[in-house]
């Protein structure tokens, strides 16, 4: 008996059918003597007990599926479908019923999704059970598929290509979701699913049915959608380093998928154009050619991705393409950027790996690094400066008060200045967070070490992960507890069976300096300050100094006030050089003052102060 699909957690168990396990490999000889090794149950069963063994039963038993209790919805497709799969029945009947029931799968399916999306990444008890529910729908209803094409010379051959073309579609299909839930969990993909997309798809390009346009109603736009357009978004999506990604921009570059498709290619392996490899026998995705070593390629296919490249580098430079390259909402640079890399030249590593022992203390996301490394509360760290820089802030003004609690009539015994029946507000606590922040709030987390080089680490988690945690977060590091805290950030994630969770992280600065940063608007108020992180300048290899900030509301070419070492500062974000799905990071300029024009800034550097040689003169007549 064949492993189940359900890859996350514990496997089912042996107790029958209901189990959603295989009974058996089914081995498809071709006129060509080919074989694929596609897994489906037997077919043992002459009615079926939920429902008239007919396209127009299952039509009625859908009707009355309980739409609004997605959950008894569900647990009746997933036993009707293991059912219909072993019913015996004629192939051209199967895929009747099936295109029935495969809607109400993909609704289903897509309602579940927010129990195991957006979560933690090691799921817990159920949003795990309806990610494995999910699973089972879907691989179910591809195993239905596959029975069609399992037994296609039974199918009278008037009616052999549209029925096995749209077979050989919807399989690969159904194999895509769990291939993408697989990715978004950052787990690895079930055992088979890569070699029977590879077959399935020789299987159609043999009987010249790769390029035949099917019609998909769960498709974007419910366009149609060739088997080789199914094969490429599989090819595309596994090729994208998607454990690099975060969650939702893996949906929605799935999606795109079907549209950008259409600008890869596949090639013979040895064409110059080819830059990554598919080997049908293999279970994998696509590999690097220029990392495969003396193996045989005379079955093998070449992916070709050049087109799409260059059409997602003219849109980042131009804002379009003139392939059309549609590129959806959310989708923004740095995905784009990470997209460009993924399908072009493999860059080598810079550093070997090294491996590590000890453990290397963390703190995640914006809030808890800026915590750590101003070790303040960000209240504080506002307040403080604050009352330095402008006498007329609320802070200031509360602190004038305080010191003249001592005055005659200072503590309100002398002169009762308080109507009765009052509403009293308490100035020192007006938008004080500082209850809301420390120690407790922003955890440093100890992580053993699996392998390290100069520019990251590899480390593991031995317990739960933080539902933060995500790829793009932005992380504090402390590899000594003597040590400054560094800068760097969650590259990639990955489940190892039977070995946890790991991550892989890239410095971005040894060390940085912690600041405030605020939008300046023309026409309203200025925005509150958030936190942010100064990178100075390193000369040595021509990099000038930066600004790390949330990911919104700064962009390029906004006009911000820095708050830093009790000054307060304009500047402008010229450039953005990199960013993730939590924070960007800009190259900036320092802006003189307004009505001072011997108020010159320095180049942008390690610290962000205005200075020139005689940097008293507008001293004078405030004094």
């Amino acid at each position: 008996m064949l492993p189940s699909f359900r890859i996350f957690g514990t496997r089912s168990k042996k107790s029958g059918t209901q189990t959603g396990t295989f009974d058996r490999d089914k081995t498809v000889m071709d006129s060509n003597a080919q074989k694929l090794n596609l897994r489906i149950p037997q077919q043992s069963l002459k009615s079926l007990s939920f429902a008239e063994s007919s396209e127009k039963g299952i039509v009625h038993w859908i009707a009355n599926l309980p739409k609004a209790n997605i959950g008894e919805t569900a647990r009746q497709l997933y036993q009707g479908l293991i059912e219909i799969n072993q019913l015996e029945i004629s192939p051209e009947k199967r895929l009747a019923i099936l295109e029935q029931i495969r809607p109400q799968v993909h609704y289903v399916c897509s309602a579940l999704s927010r129990y195991y999306l957006g979560q933690s990444i090691v799921l817990e008890d159920k949003p795990r059970k309806v990610a494995n529910l999910s699973q089972s729908l879907q691989n179910h209803l591809a195993n239905g598929y596959k029975i069609v094409v399992a037994q296609e010379r039974q199918v009278r051959s008037r009616d052999h290509g549209p029925i096995i073309g749209l077979a050989i579609q919807r399989a690969m299909r159904g194999l895509c979701g769990p291939l993408l839930r697989a990715f978004q969990l950052y787990c690895p993909v079930a055992d088979g699913v890569w070699v029977e997309l590879h077959q399935l798809y020789q299987l159609a390009r043999k009987r010249n049915l790769h390029l035949q346009p099917i019609q998909d109603n769960e498709s974007l736009e419910g366009k149609p959608l060739s088997v080789e357009q199914c094969y490429l978004i599989a090819l595309l999506m596994g090729s994208a380093r998607p454990n690099q990604m975060r969650q939702s921009a893996m949906g929605k570059l799935f999606a795109v998928l079907e549209d950008w498709s259409k600008l890869a290619s596949l090639l013979p392996p040895d064409d110059p154009k080819t830059l990554f490899i598919i080997n049908p026998t293999m279970d994998c995705p696509p590999r690097y050619r220029s990392l495969i070593r003396d193996e045989d390629l005379s079955e093998s296919l070449g992916l070709s991705t050049d087109k799409l490249v260059g059409a997602i580098k003219e849109y980042m430079l131009n804002g379009e393409s003139k392939t059309g390259l549609r590129v959806p909402d959310g989708l923004g640079v740095e995905m784009l950027q990470h997209l460009s890399q993924s399908w072009g030249d493999l860059a080598e590593r810079t550093f070997n790996r090294v491996p590590g022992r000890g453990t290397l203390k963390i703190s995640i996301g914006m809030s808890a690094t800026h915590f750590r490394i101003a070790q303040n509360t960000f209240a504080n760290f506002i307040s403080a400066d604050e009352r330095d820089i402008n006498p007329f802030s609320d802070s200031a003004q509360r602190a004038r008060q305080e010191g003249w609690s001592s005055a005659f009539d200072g503590g309100g015994q002398s002169v009762d200045w308080e109507p009765s029946n009052v509403e009293q507000i308490n100035y020192n606590e007006l938008g004080d967070n500082s209850a809301d922040e420390g120690e407790e709030h922003y955890p440093i987390h100890a992580l053993p070490i699996v392998n390290h080089s100069p520019g990251g680490f590899c480390l593991t988690w031995p317990k739960e992960v933080p539902k933060q945690l995500q790829a793009g977060e932005l992380l504090g590091v402390q590899e000594e507890s003597d040590q400054d805290w560094s800068l760097a950030v969650v590259r990639w994630i990955r489940q190892v069976r039977g070995g946890g969770t790991q991550m892989g992280v890239e410095l971005i600065a040894p060390h940085c300096t912690p600041c405030a940063a605020k939008l300046i608007r023309k026409t309203e108020q200025p925005s509150q300050y958030l936190r942010a992180l100064i990178l100075p300048e390193v000369t040595a290899i021509d990099r000038p100094a930066t600004i790390i900030t949330p990911r919104v509301p700064f962009s390029v070419n906004s006009k911000v006030m820095i708050l830093q070492g009790n000054r307060e500062i304009r500047g402008h974000l010229t450039d953005r050089v990199a960013a993730s799905g939590s924070f960007s990071q800009f190259e900036y300029r320092l802006i003189e003052e307004p009505g001072d024009p011997k108020n010159k800034p320095q180049p942008a550097g390690s610290a962000l102060t205005v200075s020139t040689d005689d940097d008293f003169d507008s001293l004078w007549k405030s004094l």
